[in-house]
């Protein structure tokens, strides 16, 4: 058995994803970034925190535009 996708961390408009996977071989925790098939940047870690601390900073890259409170 190899990856194991544990969490969805966000999805964009776009359909850009970003996924929490567990690779079972390693013991590392990896982030991936897609759209549709295409791998636009993955990364592992040997912490899920710290995976899910970077999703977070990844949205923002991905998606820069923030929409202005009303």
């Amino acid at each position: 058995m190899g990856e194991v996708p544990l969490a969805r961390m966000w999805v964009l408009a776009d359909s850009t994803t970003c996924l929490l996977l567990k690779n079972s071989r390693t013991s590392n925790w990896e982030l991936r970034v897609m759209r549709g098939s295409e791998i636009l940047r993955q990364e592992d870690f040997s912490s899920p925190i710290v995976a899910m601390d970077q999703a977070k900073a990844w949205k923002v890259a991905f998606n820069p535009v923030v929409e202005a409170a009303r």
